[in-house]
């Protein structure tokens, strides 16, 4: 057993205690239950040793050639291109086809102990992570950021000690809590905030001592808690697994919600204006001029790489929602669905009976939740104004088709782009600004078709790249300028070439609403 993984063995078997009161089973026992929810990581191998490569990503297409990052040589020189090589896309890559190496197994910052993850950065002790960042003593989770001693999670931030949690943000000593912030000691839950020591809850604000969504006198709450957590532990030690919440809620008969529907959070008019304009702004900036007729005329094309919202219905009244399409929210059942207002009125007014509660079983549970029992899709927090069809917003403004919405502002058809301004077509954009179609990057400005980069800026159709600027189709380089595929120009002869190319594309983009061409196949071009 390697070093990483005794130290997991020691860490979950805390997190046991913390959840469960004891140790339940080894970790190695668990890990098929672990990962079931989160989204999967690619195993391929490299091209050169035939070791064991692991992607986060895993859009990439099938015949593309690959690396570990350990075997990149960042400091290599490539031969200078001749301008035949670079006189379009197609003759470019032909040139560079021995170049374009993908990368996993990547890991940037001050990170130790990272083992079989890809996409971390700054983070020490992860096991079968992807894109993760400042974190610690993670395993089988992807998404998330500001994490510790978190197992099985996917789409966590800020959150320690917590199992099976999937959406959930600031939360302490939770397991199986879905789509719930600011939350501790809870359980088997989903839609709380701001809420501690509850129980197959649903939909609450800022209670404590609940269970099925029935206050308790302490007393009697820690008395049931203690029988149920103990039931779990007990599942887990003979199983090696506890169901999940989606799977004891849909052993349950539905029953429609009765909603007045007279509450509403907002009487906000959105204005899509604001959003097509920053939309041409970007587009602007990265092309040279702006792509007309509309963002939603390329949402093909914006969308071939990023998890943007998907329509459902209200279990109470038909409207229509919008909800991630994230592996975890695609095992939501779609006949228990509610908007934000609906659940936060169904959670305030109905509970499980006294009677109820006192009869609660492992086994019988999914019996007694059956009018509580609904998920809020479209969660929002802090300040917002004018999120379209968006889903999980916090601090955000001026955002379309989007979802893990995080202090952003100005985007369309993205995911998780955190702390990013003027972004469209992005996958986990963190604190970037005016990019197209970048994917798992930090720190973009100006960029377009990048993936697993960082600190970049006016830069196009860059893999696992660090500080580059005015560049294009380049693979595995740090720290240059002016370069095509990574072989450096001179500022005059780089500017050609990038207006020859910057045309090519936007007419293809104008005239298709589609291109050719992305950073996830240009690998397999030869």
């Amino acid at each position: 057993m390697s070093k990483t993984l005794e130290v997991f063995e020691q860490r979950w078997g805390g997190a046991c205690r913390v959840l469960f009161g004891a140790e339940a089973c080894s970790f190695t026992e668990c890990e098929d239950w672990l990962k079931e929810f989160v989204e999967p990581l690619s195993y391929k191998k490299s091209s050169i040793s035939g070791k064991e490569v692991i992607s986060a990503p895993t859009d990439y297409c099938n015949k593309a050639k690959w690396l570990s990052f350990n075997e990149v040589d960042f400091s290599k020189k490539f031969t200078p291109l001749s301008i035949n090589e670079v006189k379009d896309i197609d003759s470019i890559l032909n040139a560079i086809s021995e170049r374009m190496y993908y990368s996993g197994n990547v890991v940037f910052g001050n990170s130790s102990n990272i083992e079989k993850s890809s996409n971390v950065n700054d983070s020490h002790y992860m096991y079968r992570v992807g894109r993760h960042g400042n974190s610690k003593y993670i395993a089988h989770s992807a998404i998330g950021r500001l994490n510790e001693d978190c197992f099985g999670c996917n789409g966590n931030g800020e959150s320690a000690f917590c199992v099976r949690c999937f959406n959930s943000f600031r939360n302490k000593r939770c397991f199986e809590a879905w789509v719930c912030q600011t939350c501790s000691d809870c359980y088997y839950s989903s839609g709380l905030t701001g809420c501690s020591e509850c129980l197959f809850c649903f939909n609450l604000r800022s209670k404590r001592h609940c269970i099925g969504n029935l206050p308790l006198e302490v007393s009697k709450y820690k008395k049931i808690k203690e029988k149920l957590v103990a039931e779990m532990r007990e599942i887990l030690s003979k199983e090696k697994k506890l169901p999940s919440l989606v799977e004891l809620v849909s052993k349950s008969p539905v029953k429609k919600p009765i909603i007045s529907g007279k509450e509403k959070l907002t009487d906000e008019e959105f204005d899509k204006e604001k959003i097509e304009n920053a939309f041409l702004d970007t587009t602007r900036v990265i092309f040279g001029k702006p792509l007309e007729g509309g963002i939603d005329s390329y949402s093909k094309w914006l969308t071939r790489h990023t998890k943007v919202t998907v329509s459902a219905h209200s279990a109470a009244t038909g409207k229509e929602l919008f909800m991630p399409n994230t592996v975890n929210y695609s095992k939501l059942p779609r006949d228990r669905l509610l908007n934000e207002n609906e659940a936060r009125e169904l959670g305030e007014k109905v509970k499980m009976l006294d009677k109820e509660v006192n009869e609660l079983s492992m086994q019988n549970v999914h019996e007694k939740i059956t009018m509580i029992a609904f998920f809020n899709v479209d969660l929002f927090g802090g300040n917002n104004h004018n999120n379209m069809e968006c889903s999980l917003c916090f601090d955000s403004v001026n955002n379309y088709r989007s979802s893990l919405l995080f202090y952003g502002k100005n985007s369309g058809y993205c995911f998780w782009p955190r702390n990013s301004d003027h972004v469209f077509g992005c996958d986990s954009s963190f604190s970037s600004e005016f990019s197209v179609n970048c994917y798992s990057c930090t720190n973009q400005t100006r960029c377009f078709e990048i993936d697993c980069s960082g600190y970049c800026s006016d830069s196009y159709f860059l893999h696992n790249c660090e500080g580059m600027r005015n560049s294009m189709f380049c693979f595995n380089v740090k720290n240059r300028s002016n370069c095509i595929g990574n072989s450096e120009f001179s500022i005059i002869e780089y500017g050609k070439i990038k207006k020859a190319i910057m045309e090519q594309i936007y007419g293809e983009l104008s005239t298709k609403k589609d291109l050719k061409y992305d950073i996830y196949n240009v690998g397999c071009k030869s």
